[in-house]
C-alpha cells in the first residue's frame, strides 16, 4: 500500500505539470531562436517584390519600345496618302491631256471645210498669217498731236475700206464685237487697256492696201497732221504678218440667230 502523498510532494508536481504544459517549439520562439523561419518569410517577401519590378519595368520598356514603332506606322501612312494625293493629280492632268488629244483626233477626221474657215477668219474667231502692211502712229506734244479712240476708229476703218481681210491693234484682234474707246483718257480695245505706239498689223494685199488707203480721206488727213501736228504716221510693208484670235467673249453670240436658206 502506497503512502500517502505529503503536501509538499504534491506541489512539486503541479509545478512541473505547469512547466510542461507548452510544447517545446514555443520556448524556442519565445527564447527567440526562430531565426531561420523569419529570414525565409523575409526573402519570399523580397523575391516577390522583385518579380513584380520586373513585371512593371517589362511592360515600361515594351511600351516605350513600340512607340517609335507606331510613330513610323503612322509617317508612313502620311506619306502614302500624299503619294497617293500626287499619283491622282497626275491621272487627272493626263486624263486632260488625253481629252485634248481625242478632241484634236475627231476634228482632224471630220476635215477641214474651207467655207467654214474662211467665216472664221472673218468673224476673227480663229488666227491668221500671211502679207500686208504695218502702220504705226504715235502723238506727239504739239497742238492737234493727240491720238483719240476716234481717231483709231477712223482708221481701222479706212483700212477696212482699202481692203484688209484681218486687222490686229497692239495685239488686239479687231472683230465684228471689238471696241474702241477711251475711259478716263484710256485707250482700251476690246475691254484692254493699249498706249502709244498705236501698231496696227494689217493683212492683205501689201500693194493695193498701201494705194488704197492713200487715196481714202483718212490716209489724206493723217498724211496731214503728220506734216503739221508732228504726228508719226508710218506705212511700211511685210510678207509675213501674224494675228491673233479676237477674244473669246468678243466672238460670243448671244441673241443673234442666223436665217436658214439665206445667204
Amino acid at each position: 500500500m502506497a503512502a500517502p502523498e505529503t503536501p509538499e510532494r504534491a506541489v512539486g508536481l503541479l509545478e512541473q505539470i505547469a512547466d510542461t504544459a507548452l510544447d517545446d517549439d514555443y520556448y524556442v520562439v519565445r527564447a527567440g531562436t526562430a531565426g531561420p523561419s523569419r529570414e525565409f518569410n523575409t526573402l519570399l517577401t523580397g523575391l516577390v517584390l522583385a518579380v513584380f519590378a520586373l513585371l512593371v519595368a517589362i511592360a515600361a520598356i515594351q511600351t516605350r519600345s513600340d512607340r517609335p514603332a507606331t510613330e513610323r506606322e503612322r509617317a508612313t501612312l502620311i506619306s502614302d496618302i500624299d503619294s497617293r494625293k500626287d499619283l491622282l493629280a497626275g491621272r487627272e492632268v493626263s486624263a486632260d491631256r488625253l481629252r485634248r488629244q481625242v478632241a484634236d483626233l475627231q476634228a482632224a477626221v471630220v476635215g477641214v471645210d474651207p467655207a467654214f474657215e474662211e467665216l472664221r477668219l472673218l468673224a476673227a474667231d480663229a488666227p491668221a498669217s500671211g502679207p500686208g502692211i504695218r502702220v504705226t502712229a504715235v502723238p506727239s506734244a504739239s497742238p492737234g498731236g493727240t491720238i483719240t479712240d476716234r481717231d483709231l476708229q477712223i482708221l481701222v476703218n479706212a483700212l477696212w475700206y482699202a481692203g484688209a481681210e484681218a486687222i490686229s491693234l497692239n495685239g488686239q484682234r479687231i472683230g465684228t464685237l471689238t471696241a474702241i474707246h477711251s475711259a478716263d483718257s484710256i485707250v482700251k480695245v476690246n475691254y484692254v487697256a493699249i498706249g502709244a505706239p498705236f501698231e496696227l498689223e494689217v493683212i492683205g494685199d501689201p500693194d493695193s492696201l498701201e494705194d488704197r488707203f492713200d487715196d481714202t480721206p483718212t490716209g489724206q488727213l493723217w498724211e496731214q497732221r503728220r506734216r503739221s501736228a508732228g504726228i508719226r504716221f508710218d506705212v511700211t510693208g511685210s510678207d509675213d504678218l501674224s494675228v491673233g484670235a479676237a477674244p473669246k467673249d468678243r466672238r460670243t453670240i448671244r441673241r443673234a440667230t442666223a436665217i436658214e436658206g439665206d445667204s
